[in-house]
């Protein structure tokens, strides 16, 4: 039986996970590459995506030492480049505080200061309001030059949480503008400033002084830093996927390949090809695999909705589909942005909505495209798009509705329930899409989406023996196979349904490896009812 207290669900304490002999997953290498330099960094990452174990990791290796890293790869490294020698580390995490405005949040930054400044025989004001947080670092910096490490977590939280209210979004993005210049003017006196966030905010705006900054966001080196690659989950995470297994009555192999799709496809830069699970979603299914394969990052947070709500509101002309794949150059990657001036798709890209894919084109070389990375994300995004894009919103309970009864249902095999769900689902989401029963691939994407949206492992023309199928939805041991013809006319259904089912049989769709139990349905759509008239099982 797996020790499940060794999984770090809830901790971002580098030295609780360490006493507790919790799992650590050991990038220090890559920590070592930037940490053993003089200079302010900078790291953007989506949430949930372990900013904060890195900060409180960086908080232990320059407060204690290799105290913490026994046997880490970082350890005979660090030794060898400090020798012992350990600083005086001031950590602001910005998602900890509590404020309402540009005053309480330097208040609250102050108090930290104030404690910081104490500890270390510091004197600073008695009247700590008379003071700015910049003014008050300074004193405290200047109190001992090179022996200070200044951590900020989580910069850009107060930006991300006032764009409903654009005045108070100016105030705190002045603010934070000021406190960047007063840390770049001490940048020479700090052995190391590590700086994380959710995203860039436009240079201009909130960088505008801090030209030295180093963003190890645009590194190739440093892209599989935070998260889990496939080898970790094989080292680290072997019995508990397979208790995972046994829990869900899967094969390991089948639970692996689950895990991938719905949390893995994370890809932070163009150069490297490390494709990443999201920590937080990982830790959760391995710690209640009972739930199944859930949309832990939204339920959570994670997917950052007020963020991606105002860009989504302002794609309302973007079919969805131009959101599953989106072809960009390597400058929309690596471009900052300033929320209320432009919006372009790389905020999508830097939240984690979107991940890098390249493709080889018709010239030779190959084509970027962002798309989602894996199938929790798809889902959030639909659901958000959904919410947002359409004339009459759809609700959680919606959602709720067509997921559990297509999870059901595709278990069960009921293909007749199956089928009325199929119905429900074209007359629901393309009720006010005025493009929605014009085209058989519309029909066909309309369904695909609600199949994502419910978590559901499928894909649109998947590649088989000799042809692409229009659908195929992966079970663990049940392979669904969707050929879907769209009928104008109620003369032709009977012709396009027999056209469909020869289709499937001569294309030999879903003869694929690994081989499954093959469940092969011809479906013919009605643009007319807006719904499935005709279908049958294809049997050879």
């Amino acid at each position: 039986m797996v020790d499940i207290r060794r999984l770090p669900r809830a901790n971002s304490s580098f030295e609780s996970i360490r006493r507790k002999n919790q799992i650590y997953v050991d990038h220090t290498d890559l920590i070592f590459d930037f940490a053993y330099l003089d200079g302010p960094n900078f790291l953007s990452r989506p949430r949930r995506f372990g900013k904060s174990l890195l900060v409180s990791t960086l908080e232990s290796l320059f407060s204690h030492g290799t105290e913490f890293f026994k046997g880490l790869k970082i350890e005979k490294q660090w030794d060898k480049a400090e020798q012992g020698k350990t600083y005086k580390v001031i950590h602001l995490d910005f998602s900890t505080l509590s404020f309402e405005n540009k005053n309480e949040l330097d208040s609250e930054i102050n108090e930290i200061l104030f404690e910081v400044a104490e500890k270390n025989g510091v004197t600073l004001s008695d009247r700590k309001e008379h003071r700015s947080a910049g003014l008050n670092l300074r004193t405290i910096v200047e109190s001992a030059q090179s022996e200070y490490v200044l951590l900020i977590d989580e910069y850009d939280y107060p930006l991300t949480h006032s764009l409903g209210n654009k005045e108070l979004f100016e105030s705190y993005r002045l603010y934070l503008q000021g406190l960047f210049g007063a840390i770049k003017g001490l940048t020479g006196d700090m052995r190391f400033i590590f700086i994380t966030g959710v995203g860039r905010f436009a240079k201009t705006s909130v960088f505008s002084q801090m030209n030295n900054l180093r963003d190890l966001s645009l590194e190739s080196k440093f892209a599989p830093l935070l998260g889990y690659t496939d080898d970790d989950i094989h080292q680290y995470f072997d019995e508990y996927v397979e208790n995972a297994a046994y829990t869900l009555n899967i094969s390991k192999d089948e639970c692996y390949a689950q895990i991938k799709a719905h949390y893995d496809g994370y890809r932070f830069h163009v150069d490297n090809d490390t494709m990443l699970h999201n920590p937080w979603s990982v830790l959760n299914f391995l710690y209640t695999p009972e739930q199944g394969f859930k949309n832990f990052w939204y339920e959570t947070g994670g997917s950052y909705p007020t963020l991606i709500a105002k860009y989504v509101k302002n794609i309302q002309n973007t079919p969805l589909q131009t959101l599953q794949k989106t072809k960009c150059g390597p400058q929309t990657l690596s471009e900052f942005y300033d929320y209320f001036d432009v919006t372009p798709i790389s905020l999508l890209y830097q939240t984690g909505y979107l991940s890098v894919r390249s493709e080889k084109n018709e010239l030779g070389g190959e084509s970027l495209f962002l798309v989602p990375p894996n199938l929790e994300v798809q889902s959030s995004l639909i659901q958000l798009y959904y919410r947002e894009v359409r004339d009459n919103p759809l609700d959680d309970d919606i959602f709720h509705d067509f997921s559990s009864a297509l999870v059901t249902n595709f278990k069960k095999a009921n293909f007749e329930s199956l089928l009325k769900t199929f119905s429900t689902a074209l007359n629901t989401f393309g009720y006010d899409d005025r493009e929605a029963f014009k085209t058989e691939h519309y029909c066909r994407d309309i369904i695909y989406y609600t199949l994502s949206l419910s978590g559901i492992n499928a894909q649109r023309e998947a590649i088989s023996a000799d042809g692409r199928a229009d659908i195929v939805v992966e079970l663990s041991t049940k392979r669904f196979i969707f050929e879907f013809k769209l009928a104008k006319t109620k003369d032709s259904e009977k012709e396009l349904l027999d056209k469909a089912i020869e289709q499937a049989k001569d294309k030999r769709y879903g003869e694929i490896l690994p081989l499954k139990e093959l469940n092969r349905m011809a479906v013919v759509i009605s643009a007319k009812d807006k719904a499935i008239s005709q279908w049958r099982i294809v049997v050879d």
